[in-house]
C-alpha cells in the first residue's frame, strides 16, 4: 500500500489539537487507497527531532510527503523540507502562505504548491497519481517541468457542506493527550469558512471574504460521531466568525438542546454578529465560553483597521455584550490588537485604561496580540517598503530557536516575541507602554488560570503570586542571559505545562 506522511515542523509553540486540515485530508487519502502517518512536530507533547523524522521517512519510504507552511514559521518548514528532500520522492505544500507564494515554496525544495482550498485539488491529484495522469489536469497547483513553472487553474470555492468527516484516527493521541480531560483537545469542528470583515490586518486569500457554511445537519451528525466515537463533551468552533448566521445558529441550538447530549462547546466570532437574545440561546444549548475579536477601543485606529465606521457603537456594544455574557454566565475572552504603525504613548494608555475597565467581565482571559503583517494584507501591502519588512519570513531569525520558551511566556506575557519582531520600528517609549499593556493583560490571565484551576480560595492568592513572581524571575533571568533563564527555569516549566491547556 501507498504511503503518504503529512508533516508540520517545530516551530517552538506548541499545538493542543491535531491540525484539522490534516485530517480532512487524511481522510480523502485514505479512500484513495494511502496508509496515512502524521508528524506534527508542534504537538504538545511529540518531542521527535528532524533526525528522527529522515529516519522515519528511510524506514517508511512515503510516496508522498505534505508539509503545511503557515507565513509566521515559513522559515522552520523550509528548512525541515531541505533536510527531508534527498530523501523523497514526492513533496507537496499547501497553507495560507503557500497559496500567496507557491514559486517561493518551489524554489525552496517543494514538486507541487496548492493554492486556496487544497481537499478537490488533493483528491484529483491522488487520482492522476495512482493513474499517471498529467498534473495539468488537476486545479489549483503549482509545480515545475523542467525548468518552467506551471499553474493549473484556479478551482472554485469549495462546497464544504461536502466535506467529509474529518478522520482524527490518523492522529496519535499520545501527541496530544496525558490527562483523560485531554481528549477534548480532539473536539475542534469547522462549521464554516470565510469572513465577511475587511480588516487590513487579516489575510483572505485562503477562504475568501464569502461566507460558506456546513449544514447543522451535517455538524451535529460529526459532533454525535466524536461524542459516541472518543467521549468528547468539549466542542471547540474553529470557524473565523461561528455567529454570523443567525437562523443557522438558532437551529444548531436546538438540535443541542433537543438532544440532552452532555456537551459543552466554546467558538469565536465578531461582535457585529451577537446580541442579547443570541447569547441567551446559545447558553441554553451549552455555550460556555466565546472569543470575541475586539482588537482596540482607538476610535481612529478602529476606522483604520477597516473593523467598524462606527467606534461610538462599537465601543458600547462590545461592552453590552459583556454585560449578556456575564449575565447568561458564559465565559468571555477578549482580542486586544496593538503593535500599529501609528500607535502612540497616548493611544497605548487609554488602551491599559480600558483593559483594566473590562477585566471583570472578561473571565475567560486576554489574548490577541501584537501585530505582524502577513502577506497579502493592506497592512502589509501599504508598508512592506517603508518599513523594509518585505518577505520578512525569510529572513527574520526567531527569537527561540529550540523547543523552547521561557517560563515567563507561558502564562505571563505570551507575546514577549512578537513584541520583540518590532516590525514598525516603535518608539521605545510606545514600546515600553505596549510591553505595560500586555502585563496588564498577564497579569489578569493569571488571575483567572489559577482560578480555574483550583477550587481552594486560599491556596488561590499563593499561587496566583508563585506564579507572578516566578514570571518576573524568569524575564529577568532572560534579559541576562537566555541560556541562565532556560537552565534554572525549564524544570518549573515543564512541571506547570499541563495546567496550561487544561479545559
Amino acid at each position: 500500500m501507498k504511503k503518504i506522511l503529512f508533516l508540520r515542523a517545530n516551530s517552538g509553540w506548541k499545538d493542543p489539537s491535531p491540525p484539522l486540515a490534516f485530517s480532512y485530508l487524511g481522510k480523502i487519502a485514505k479512500d484513495n487507497g494511502f496508509e496515512v502517518l502524521v508528524e506534527n512536530l508542534n504537538a504538545q507533547y511529540n518531542n521527535k527531532t528532524t533526525e528522527d523524522i529522515i529516519n522515519l521517512i528511510k524506514e517508511e519510504k512515503p510516496s508522498i510527503v505534505g508539509i503545511s507552511i503557515f507565513t509566521n514559521y515559513a522559515i522552520d518548514s523550509y528548512e525541515l523540507l531541505k533536510k527531508i528532500r534527498k530523501y523523497c520522492e514526492l513533496i507537496i505544500v499547501g497553507g495560507p502562505h503557500v497559496t500567496i507564494y507557491p514559486e517561493e515554496c518551489l524554489e525552496m525544495g517543494a514538486d507541487i504548491a496548492f493554492i486556496g482550498e487544497a481537499e478537490n485539488s488533493f483528491q484529483k491529484l491522488l487520482k492522476v497519481l495512482n493513474s499517471d495522469g498529467k498534473l495539468e489536469k488537476v486545479e489549483g497547483i503549482v509545480y515545475k517541468k523542467g525548468d518552467k513553472i506551471n499553474k493549473t487553474e484556479i478551482p472554485k470555492p469549495i462546497d464544504i457542506n461536502h466535506l467529509p468527516i474529518p478522520d482524527k484516527e490518523i492522529h496519535r493521541k499520545n501527541d496530544y493527550i496525558k490527562v483523560r480531560g485531554e481528549i477534548n483537545n480532539f473536539g475542534g469542528i469547522l462549521s464554516s469558512r470565510g469572513c465577511p470583515g475587511r480588516c487590513t490586518y487579516c489575510y483572505h486569500s485562503l477562504f475568501g471574504r464569502g461566507f460558506r457554511y456546513r449544514s447543522t445537519e451535517k455538524i451535529f451528525k460529526e459532533i454525535e460521531y466524536l461524542y459516541k466515537n472518543y467521549g468528547i463533551k468539549h466542542i471547540n468552533f474553529i470557524d473565523d466568525a461561528f455567529t454570523i448566521n443567525k437562523q443557522r445558529l438558532v437551529e444548531l441550538c436546538n438540535m443541542f438542546i433537543e438532544s440532552k447530549l452532555p456537551i459543552e462547546w466554546v467558538c469565536a466570532t465578531r461582535i457585529d454578529f451577537l446580541d442579547g437574545e443570541i447569547i441567551l440561546k446559545m447558553k441554553k444549548a451549552g455555550c460556555v465560553m466565546i472569543s470575541l475579536g475586539v482588537e482596540n477601543c482607538i476610535p481612529e485606529t478602529l476606522i483604520k483597521i477597516k473593523k467598524t465606521g462606527d467606534p461610538k457603537w462599537y465601543i458600547e456594544h462590545v461592552g453590552n455584550i459583556l454585560k449578556w455574557c456575564k449575565e447568561a454566565k458564559i465565559r468571555v475572552g477578549v482580542n486586544i490588537l496593538t503593535g500599529f504603525p501609528w500607535d502612540t504613548v497616548k493611544d497605548i494608555k487609554k488602551l491599559q485604561e480600558y483593559v483594566k475597565r473590562i477585566s471583570p467581565y472578561v473571565t475567560q482571559g486576554f489574548c490577541g496580540g501584537i501585530l505582524q503583517p502577513l502577506p497579502n494584507t493592506e497592512i502589509y501591502d501599504k508598508y512592506a517598503k517603508e518599513y523594509r519588512f518585505e518577505k520578512w519570513w525569510l529572513y527574520k531569525k526567531p527569537l527561540f530557536t529550540e523547543n523552547y520558551h521561557p517560563f515567563f511566556m507561558l502564562y505571563y506575557h505570551p507575546f514577549w516575541e512578537q513584541l520583540n519582531n518590532n516590525f514598525f520600528n516603535l518608539d521605545k517609549n510606545v514600546f515600553g507602554e505596549i510591553d505595560k499593556l500586555y502585563r496588564i493583560m498577564g497579569k489578569w490571565n493569571l488571575k483567572i488560570l489559577v482560578k480555574r484551576r483550583f477550587k481552594n480560595p486560599l491556596i488561590r492568592p499563593i499561587l496566583y503570586n508563585g506564579l507572578l513572581i516566578s514570571s518576573n524571575i524568569s524575564l529577568f533571568l532572560y534579559k541576562i542571559s537566555p541560556n541562565l533563564e532556560k537552565s534554572i527555569m525549564r524544570t518549573l516549566s515543564n512541571f506547570s505545562y499541563k495546567f496550561k491547556y487544561k479545559k
